[in-house]
């Protein structure tokens, strides 16, 4: 028997396998119902040690050939672990007076809860779930308090004036004891989707609002039949995380039904 060909078949089989576990690791999507929604990695590609030498001709004197340049990388996220997951508010439409869509969270302030990271997920129908889309929103410090519901319109904080927003009807969030800045005025989000977001149900988003602790936003939302006012059902999920590095961060998902109607 050839062992040496055995040996590199089986380095090769080693390396296909390393490589699906990789793609596995690297889906953004959120999590279904029931887990926490799934952090993002990035990781660099595996490079395959040489099973052999080649002969490689010697440059002449008078040509050169000049060392590549460094490619820059980008660290991998640190990864991080589920503390805590729950519903917070099961499906139901949030402007019912006897079940409005808000959840409130006892705080020790400050620091104030920062906004980190706003990331979006178009989730399909299963045999046991709705189809939905996901916007979830990722703090530091803690989980601040929010309440959430449908609008004709979404209107700046503090001028009233109106924010164009594709879609109809947007649901507006807001969250108390939050802000998206640094003490010094910096943004403090990380990492955003761009604005128009084109999923089944949620097609655009903007910010409303950053001013003494209330921070707020709302999404825009289609509508199959224009001006037909349904009634669609949102859910809260909220995810308490820890990073390697010991960093907790606190993550509020809202999800939007977007069944067929």
């Amino acid at each position: 028997m050839n062992t040496t060909r055995l040996t590199k078949a089986a380095a090769v089989s080693t390396f296909v396998i390393t490589l699906a576990a990789v793609g596995a690791c690297a889906s953004s999507n959120p999590a279904t119902p029931g887990s926490a929604p799934s952090v993002p990695t990035t990781s660099s590609p595996a490079q395959p040690s040489p099973t052999g030498t080649t002969a490689t001709p010697t440059p002449a004197p008078s040509r050169t050939t000049p060392a590549p340049a460094p490619r820059p990388s980008t660290p991998a996220p640190a990864p991080t672990r589920v503390v805590s997951s729950r519903v917070a508010y099961a499906w139901h439409w949030p402007n019912d007076v006897a079940r409005p869509g808000s959840v409130s969270h006892k705080q020790t302030l400050p620091p104030v809860p920062e906004l980190v990271r706003i990331g979006v997920g178009d989730h399909a129908a299963t045999s046991d779930e709705r189809a939905y889309n996901r916007m979830s929103f990722t703090f530091t410090a803690g989980f601040p308090g929010y309440h959430f519901e449908f609008v004709e319109h979404l209107t700046a904080d503090g001028s009233g004036n109106t924010i164009a927003l594709a879609g109809d009807g947007p649901l507006r969030i807001v969250f108390n004891s939050a802000q998206a800045h640094t003490a010094g005025g910096a943004s403090s989000i990380l990492w955003q989707p761009s604005r128009h977001l084109g999923l089944s149900r949620m097609v655009d988003y903007a910010k409303a609002g950053d001013f003494e602790g209330y921070l707020s936003y709302g999404i825009g939302v289609h509508q199959q039949i224009a001006h037909s006012n349904p009634q669609f059902a949102v859910r809260a999920y909220e995810v308490e995380t820890v990073t390697s590095s010991g960093q907790h961060q606190y993550t509020i998902a809202v999800d939007i039904d977007a069944s067929a109607r």
